[in-house]
């Protein structure tokens, strides 16, 4: 009797324990955020010094993520038939407490993902599918160096937080999109107007020269009118593909709207005219239903400077280019 009470307080005590792991989970809303947390909880969890998660990736395979001795790493894993992944996605495989002898028995072989010398192998290997309704989202596994180390009630835990833990990630997944939804301009996956505003007045309050371009397509209205709206919107992403790479290292890219782009680039001007004829030679080679000609207006940002004179001064430069019919206007060559 004694010892059914004991086992009964054991499992009451890991039950609240799954809760406050599922509660510390749910607070978390940025996918990364809640991996991080996911792993040293599921470790304390189980005791375990191992977490692996391993989430399917678009061209095949798996983008894994592991917990050891402290140390989180990434790597790619590419597709395989048959290994213990796959196996857990089929039913076949969720516990072995004797990970070699099975390894010998099925005839598999497996990639540690994060090597050290020091460090012994797995011995013992659970693994549970995290699913969002029909949607494989990945593979869960907790891994341990010690034969026989875990019980079938470990694996049941881990299948009840493998359960939750994917309505989790669905949920963060879902608060990442519509944060990227109301960010980001939907045509040209540059950033938008409301984050123009957020990120140029941040720059504003920075030390450090950052030039603001304002740049919009000369005639654009002619392109949609001779082409189509189809071919209009076709050259807005040639242009907004050709900002995202001018600025993949530093600096910002956004459409305020139509056909009206802004850039951020953290340097002086003489250093943001090198950038942007860099940009006009990418937009020039481009494959597109009509070449775009890009009118630029620059400034430098101003101490003590409003962002509303900081964007007239720069789109005023950007129409005196337009009305010039040359590709950039900077601040010496127009209007102040």
């Amino acid at each position: 009797m004694t010892r059914e009470r004991d086992d009964i307080q054991r499992q009451i005590a890991r039950y609240r324990s799954l809760v406050q792991v599922i509660a510390a989970l749910s607070r978390h809303v940025r996918t990364e955020d809640l991996l991080r947390t996911m792993h040293r909880q599921v470790q304390a969890l189980f005791a375990s010094p191992v977490t692996l998660l391993a989430r399917p990736t678009p061209e095949g395979g798996w983008a894994v993520q592991t917990l050891e001795s402290e140390v989180m790493s990434e790597q790619w894993l590419g597709p395989r038939r048959d290994g213990l992944l796959e196996r857990v996605l089929s039913g076949s495989l969720r516990l072995e407490n004797d990970l070699p002898a099975y390894l010998q028995r099925e005839r598999l072989t497996v990639v540690r993902v994060h090597f050290r010398a020091d460090l012994p192998h797995t011995l013992s290997w659970m693994g549970v599918p995290l699913r969002a309704g029909s949607e494989v989202l990945g593979v869960l596994s907790v891994q341990s160096y010690a034969l026989d180390a875990f019980t079938p009630e470990d694996l049941e835990f881990l299948e009840l937080l493998g359960v939750q833990l994917g309505i989790v990630l669905e949920n963060a997944a879902l608060h990442e999109q519509l944060e990227r939804e109301a960010n980001t301009d939907p045509l040209t996956g540059l950033l938008n107007r409301r984050q123009f505003v957020t990120q140029a007045q941040a720059a504003l309050e920075r030390p450090g020269a950052v030039t603001l371009a304002i740049l919009d397509v000369q005639e654009f209205k002619r392109i949609n009118d001779e082409l189509g709206h189809a071919a209009g919107d076709e050259v807005l992403r040639g242009v907004g593909e050709a900002l995202l790479d001018l600025t993949a290292a530093r600096g910002q890219a956004f459409r305020l709207g139509g056909d009206e782009f802004a850039l951020l680039l953290p340097c002086d001007e003489p250093q943001a005219q090198r950038q942007v004829a860099a940009l006009m030679t990418a937009v020039g080679q481009l494959t597109l239903p009509a070449s775009p000609f890009l009118n630029v207006g620059l400034a430098v940002g101003a101490p003590q400077e409003s962002l509303h004179d900081w964007l007239r001064r720069a789109d005023a430069r950007m129409y005196a280019a337009k009305r010039a019919r040359t590709h950039v206007l900077a601040a010496q060559e127009g209007p102040a």
